[in-house]
C-alpha cells in the first residue's frame, strides 16, 4: 500500500443525480492524470452507493488501466464491500439472497444480441408496471438504442458495463449503460451536428426522432419511446456525458454542466414499480402514437 498513490474519493455519498456523477467524474479526472503507476482508490468517506452505479465505477476504473495503472480500492466499509461484491462490481462472491441485483456485466461492443437478451432476461421482472406485448417490444428497442449508440458512435476503448438495482422499499427498478467514448457532444459533432454546450447535444439527442444515424440505420425513436415512458411513470431517466447532465424526473427537465469530465456516457434509467398503470400502444401502425 505504502508504494501506491492514494487517491481520496472526495464522497460520502455517490447517488444517481448531479452530485453522484460529479464525484464519479472526478474521480475520472484525478485518476486520468496518472500512466503505469500503482494507484490506490481511498474510499475513507464513502458511506453510501447507488448499487448500479457500479457500472460507472468500472467504466472509469477500466479507463484508468487502459493508461497502463493498476488499481486498488481501499477502506470501504464492509457493507458497501458487500453490495458491490453482490453484483460483481467488486471480484469475491457475496450471495445476493434477496435476488435485488442486476450484476454489473462488460459487453464488448460488437456483443449487441447478448447485450439485448442480458437486458431483456434482467428487467422483465414481476415489478414491472404492466406493459402491452407491443410496448414491452418497443421499450426494449430503446434499451437496445443504448447499447447500440454506445457501440456504433462512442468509440469506447474499453467494454461497455450495464447493470442494475432493485430497491423494494423505494420502489425503485434502477438500470445502468455506461460507455468510455467520446461522449453524446463528441459523437454528434463528429456527425457535424455542432452545440455549444454538451448538455445541449444531450437534449436534442433525446428528442423523439433525432438522429445522427443516416441512410437506411434506424434510430431516434427509442430513445424518445423510453423518455415519454418514463415521464408517465414516474420515474427517472438522466444522462451524464463528458462535462453534460441531462436529468428527467416526475416529468420535470433538468440539464447543467458538471465541474468534471465523465469518461464517456452513462445513461440511468429509473423505473417506479409502485405504478399500477397499464401501458399499451395506441396503433400498432404508427409507433409514435403511443401509451
Amino acid at each position: 500500500m505504502s508504494d501506491n498513490l492514494m487517491i481520496d474519493l472526495e464522497a460520502y455519498e455517490i447517488r444517481a443525480n448531479s452530485l453522484g456523477f460529479e464525484a464519479l467524474s472526478r474521480l475520472h479526472s484525478n485518476l486520468s492524470k496518472q500512466q503505469n503507476a500503482s494507484l490506490g482508490i481511498d474510499c475513507k468517506r464513502l458511506t453510501w452507493i447507488d448499487a448500479q452505479l457500479g457500472a460507472c465505477l468500472l467504466t472509469i476504473v477500466n479507463h484508468a488501466r487502459k493508461a497502463g495503472n493498476e488499481i486498488l480500492f481501499y477502506n470501504i466499509t464492509p457493507r458497501i464491500q458487500t453490495i458491490l461484491k453482490k453484483n460483481k462490481t467488486l471480484s469475491g462472491g457475496a450471495a445476493d439472497v434477496h435476488g435485488t441485483t442486476i450484476p454489473i456485466t462488460g459487453f464488448d461492443t460488437n456483443s449487441a444480441v447478448e447485450f439485448s437478451q442480458f437486458s431483456k432476461a434482467r428487467l422483465m421482472r414481476r415489478e414491472m408496471p404492466k406493459m402491452s406485448d407491443g410496448l414491452v417490444k418497443k421499450f426494449f428497442e430503446g434499451i437496445d438504442e443504448l447499447f447500440a449508440n454506445s457501440s456504433l458512435w462512442a468509440n469506447s476503448p474499453i467494454s461497455v458495463f450495464a447493470g442494475g438495482q432493485y430497491f423494494p422499499r423505494l420502489d425503485r427498478l434502477a438500470f445502468v449503460i455506461s460507455d468510455g467514448g467520446r461522449g453524446i457532444h463528441g459523437s454528434l459533432s463528429a456527425a457535424g451536428k455542432n452545440f455549444a454546450a454538451p448538455e445541449d447535444a444531450i437534449d436534442w439527442a433525446m428528442e423523439m426522432n433525432n438522429s445522427a444515424r443516416v441512410g437506411d440505420i434506424p434510430g431516434g425513436l427509442g430513445l424518445g419511446i423510453l423518455k415519454e415512458f418514463i415521464g408517465l411513470n414516474g420515474g427517472c431517466l438522466l444522462v451524464c456525458s463528458h462535462g453534460g447532465y441531462w436529468e428527467y424526473r416526475n416529468g420535470t427537465l433538468k440539464k447543467q454542466r458538471i465541474a468534471y469530465q465523465y469518461p464517456g456516457t452513462v445513461v440511468s434509467l429509473e423505473i417506479d414499480t409502485s405504478d399500477s398503470k397499464s401501458y399499451h400502444m395506441k396503433s400498432a401502425v404508427n409507433p409514435h402514437e403511443i401509451w
